[in-house]
């Protein structure tokens, strides 16, 4: 659910509906290039680049909701009824459901009587109830506390902090939370976010001649790819895990899903929860083995 999915290479035959509540266009675009990134993020397969750049569910379908503008904005209506559009589906298509909405988007949370009173929070919420999983992110508003942004307030979702892995992906001892990764407890005081993803220096989809193609030109890599960060890269990338573990087990509530993310997780010992979440998310050691 984001700006809309370029037709990109590297998600070929997997783009399998798209609605549009900005344009209404019948078929997929994406003229900011957020979108684009975030499901490549989650589900590029890397067939334009070797396999080098590719998510970690690059099998699965995607479903295009463009809920933001060529900006990358947009209301809170427009975001309701995105997600309200996703649970219709689901009613209308018992046999190939949605299990997983990723939303690399969010706005400062307003204060109401309590969490639970958030517009936002309820639709969440209610897709949460309906079987789907959520997944946040967190925002980034980052150092400070009490920055988590709405929905990823809600105590049910799964709320995605950026990790730093400081470009050397294979030394850990030098991982940390990235700077602007916002961090909890919510103005609920709810313990968040639940889990950190990667989010600094992603590269993943271009969507050539999109509003950020065009306004960012020195992050694009090779002729198909775009770097980006932030909690909106962190958030696909936990989805794209939540994706193999619901394929290794259909079945699984959004709960079970988010528990075994936050038990598979690498912990980092005397942290503080409301900064690194579980921890460092950790797919081999969070799908459920046969």
């Amino acid at each position: 659910m984001d700006t809309g999915i370029y037709s990109h290479q590297d998600l070929s035959g997997r783009i399998i509906n798209f609605v549009d509540f900005i344009n209404n266009r019948p078929d997929p675009y994406d003229d900011n290039g957020h979108g684009t990134h975030c499901a490549g993020d989650a589900a590029g397969n890397g067939a334009a680049s070797s396999s080098k750049y590719a998510g970690p569910a690059p099998k699965a379908n995607l479903i295009g909701v463009k809920v933001l503008d060529k900006l990358g904005s947009g209301s809170l209506e427009t975001v309701m009824d995105g997600v309200e559009w996703c649970i219709q589906y689901n009613e209308n298509n018992p046999e190939n459901k949605i299990d997983i909405i990723s939303m690399s988007l969010g706005s400062t949370a307003q204060q109401f009587d309590d969490e639970n009173s958030d517009p936002m929070v309820k639709i969440v919420e209610e897709a949460w109830a309906s079987g789907i999983v959520v997944c946040v992110a967190a925002g980034n508003e980052g150092p400070e506390a009490r920055t988590i942004a709405s929905p990823g307030i809600s105590d049910q979702v799964i709320t995605v902090g950026a990790l730093d892995d400081r470009n050397t992906p294979e030394t850990r001892s030098d991982d940390d939370v990235a700077s602007f990764s916002s961090r909890g407890p919510t103005i609920y005081n709810t313990t968040k976010p639940d889990i950190l993803a990667p989010g600094v220096n992603i590269v993943s989809l271009r969507s050539p001649n999109s509003y950020l193609d065009k306004l960012q030109k020195s992050s694009r890599v090779e002729n198909d790819y775009f770097v980006l960060s932030g909690t909106s890269m962190a958030t696909p990338i936990c989805a794209g895990i939540a994706a193999l573990i619901k394929q290794q087990d259909p079945t699984l509530s959004p709960q079970q899903v988010k528990d075994l993310l936050k038990n598979g997780a690498d912990l980092w010992r005397d942290k503080e929860d409301n900064i690194y979440g579980t921890g460092y998310i950790n797919a081999n050691t969070s799908i459920p083995s046969d």
